[in-house]
C-alpha cells in the first residue's frame, strides 16, 4: 500500500477547532502549533570542516561546529547587547559534525523574543550527535541529522530532546541511533538503540516531516497545543508514537516496521497515549495515521509477525484514562496484537472511517477495534460508525452510539470471535476482506485498502460524524458516505 509522503507543514488549528468544537464544544488551551517565523533579519554559516571560531560567521570566514558556536555565547535570542546571532536571525549549518547541543533558559538565553532558526544550508547535511533543549522559545530546528555516529550509545539515551519549550519548529530532521543497523541483533539493540528519537514536553510548537528510524520508540509528545504530523517512525523496536497532550493533532504519519526479536519488558504500540497521574486528557485528534507492523522490506521483520513473544506490535490505543474529547479518524492499523484500535475510559469521542485489519500468522490473535470502560473511569457519549475492521467490541447501551460499521468472517487463515456490537442492520458482517479491498494479501504484505469497485463499503456509511476528508485529503461525498479510511473514486 501507499505510505504517506511528506508534505510541507500546515497548521491545523483550524481543522482541530473545527472537529473539536462542532462535536462537543469551543476548546480550551495553548495555540494550536507554533507561529511562523518571518524572512531572517541577518544570515550566518557555520562549517565544521573548514570554519573557525577565529571568523564571523559569514559564508566567507564561517564559524566551526554549532557546539562552539553556542559554548561561545555567540547565540542570545533575548538580549542584543551581547552575542552575534540575535532573534530573527538564521544560522546556516554546513556538512560535517556539529557535536552535542544543550540549550538551557537563564545559562544560555534562548528564551526568544524572536525566531532563531537553525538549518542545514542547501545541499549540506549537518550532523549532531544529540541535542537537549529546556525552556526555550522560538526556535526552528531544519534539515538536521541527529544520531549517536560514535557506538555503543548510552543506555536510554534520548537523541533530540526538548522540555519545558514553546512555539518550537521541529521539521525535515533524520533522526536515528546510526544510519545502518540492519546487522543488529538483540544484543545490539539493547546496548546501542537510542531510547527515543524525539521527546517533546511544551506547548504551541510543531513536529513536521521528519524521519526517526532505528531506535527503540520513536516520538514522545506531552504538554498542550501541539501538532505531530506528516513525520515517518521506521524499523523501531517498541512504541512509534506515544503521547499524553491536550489540545493537540497527530496527523499524517506513518509507524512502520516493527522489530519484534528484542524483549525490552514493554508492551510494543504504533501509536499510544496516556493521562499524567490520571488527570483528565482532553481535546486530542488522531487522523490519517498509518501503521503497520511490517512492509515486508526488512529481512529481519517477516511479512506477517508470529505474535509469539515480542513479535507483536498493537496498533492504535489509550490505555490510561481518563480522556475526554478525543476524535478518531481516517487511520490505518495493520496490527499483530488484539489492540487492533483500543479505546479505554474515554468520553464524548468519535471513533470513525477507520479501517483495522490483522497482520499476524498467530491465529488466536483478532484485530479489534474495541472502546472499554475501566474500574472508576466508565465511558459516555460515545460514536462508533464507519469502520472496517475485523472484529469490534463496542458493546454498551447507554454509552456507546455503533452504526454502519463493517467486520468480517474470513476464516481461511483466522477464526474471528462474535461481535460484541449492537444489532442495528447497518452494522454489516463480510466473509471476505479481498471483495473489499483493491488489494488484501497478507501474506506478502500486498495491501491497497483502497475500496474496490463493487465493494460493500461503498455508499453504506452515515454523514453524521464522518470526517470532511479521507485519509488521502479527498473530499467525501456527504450524499454518499463510505466506510473506512478511503473514500472510493473509482477504480
Amino acid at each position: 500500500m501507499t505510505l504517506h509522503s511528506f508534505v510541507t507543514p500546515v497548521r491545523f488549528a483550524l481543522l482541530f477547532c473545527m472537529v473539536s468544537s462542532a462535536l462537543y464544544g469551543q476548546t480550551s488551551g495553548n495555540p494550536i502549533g507554533s507561529a511562523v517565523p518571518k524572512r531572517p533579519v541577518h544570515v550566518y554559516y557555520a562549517d565544521p570542516v573548514n570554519g573557525s571560531m577565529n571568523g564571523d560567521g559569514s559564508a566567507a570566514r564561517p564559524w566551526s561546529t554549532l557546539s562552539s558556536v553556542i559554548a561561545a555565547n555567540l547565540i542570545n535570542g533575548q538580549d542584543k547587547t551581547s552575542g552575534v546571532v540575535h532573534a530573527g536571525d538564521l544560522l546556516y549549518l554546513l556538512s560535517g559534525n556539529h557535536g552535542s547541543i544543550h540549550l538551557k533558559a537563564g545559562t544560555n538565553n534562548c528564551f526568544n523574543t524572536d525566531f532563531i532558526s537553525i538549518q542545514a544550508a542547501p545541499g549540506n547535511v549537518p550532523i549532531l550527535d544529540q541535542m537537549l533543549i529546556e525552556g526555550a522559545s522560538k526556535w526552528v530546528f531544519r534539515g538536521l541529522t541527529i544520531s549517536h555516529t560514535t557506538p555503543p550509545n548510552t543506555s536510554r539515551l534520548i537523541l533530540a530532546r526538548f522540555n519545558s519549550c514553546d512555539n518550537i519548529i521541529f521539521d525535515k530532521n533524520i533522526v536515528c541511533s546510526q544510519t545502518d543497523v540492519r546487522s543488529w541483533g538483540p544484543s545490539d539493540w539493547a546496548a546501542m538503540a537510542a531510547f527515543y528519537g524525539i521527546y517533546f514536553d511544551g506547548t504551541s510548537s510543531t513536529i513536521t516531516n521528519n524521519a526517526v528510524t532505528n531506535v527503540e520508540n520513536g516520538v514522545y509528545i506531552g504538554g498542550d497545543g501541539l501538532i505531530l504530523r506528516s513525520n515517518a517512525v521506521d524499523y523501531f523496536a517498541s512504541d512509534g508514537i506515544d503521547f499524553s497532550a491536550n489540545n493537540s493533532i497527530i496527523q499524517y504519519n506513518n509507524v512502520t516496521n516493527h522489530y519484534g526479536q528484542w524483549n525490552d519488558g514493554q508492551h510494543h504500540d504504533g501509536i499510544q497515549g496516556w493521562s499524567v497521574n490520571g488527570s483528565l486528557g482532553s481535546n486530542i485528534v488522531i487522523d490519517s495515521n498509518i501503521v503497520m507492523a511490517s512492509t515486508g522490506v526488512y529481512p529481519a521483520i517477516p511479512p506477517q509477525p508470529t505474535g509469539i513473544g515480542d513479535d507483536y506490535l498493537q496498533g492504535l490505543s489509550i490505555f490510561d484514562p481518563p480522556w475526554t474529547n478525543v476524535t478518531v479518524t481516517n487511520n490505518v492499523v495493520a496490527a499483530a496484537a488484539y489492540h487492533g484500535l483500543s479505546m479505554y475510559g474515554i468520553t464524548n469521542s468519535v471513533i470513525a472511517n477507520n479501517t483495522v485489519v490483522n497482520q499476524s500468522t498467530n491465529t488466536d490473535f483478532i484485530a479489534w477495534l474495541g472502546v472499554f470502560s475501566v474500574s472508576g473511569v466508565p465511558m459516555s457519549n460515545v460514536i462508533v460508525r464507519n469502520n472496517i475492521a475485523n472484529n469490534f467490541k463496542v458493546l454498551n447501551p447507554g454509552a456507546v452510539v455503533d452504526d454502519h460499521n463493517m467486520s468480517f468472517t474470513y476464516n481461511s487463515l483466522y477464526t474471528w470471535s462474535n461481535n460484541s456490537w449492537s444489532n442495528v442492520s447497518s452494522n454489516i458482517v463480510v466473509s471476505d476482506p479481498k471483495t473489499v479491498f483493491v488489494k488484501y494479501q497478507p501474506s506478502t504484505t500486498g495491501y491497497d485498502f483502497n475500496l474496490i469497485k463493487g465493494s460493500p463499503a461503498i455508499g453504506a456509511g452515515n454523514a453524521a460524524s464522518a470526517p470532511v476528508l479521507d485519509i488521502l485529503k479527498r473530499t467525501r461525498n456527504p450524499l454518499s458516505i463510505d466506510l473506512g479510511a478511503y473514500s472510493y473514486v473509482g477504480n
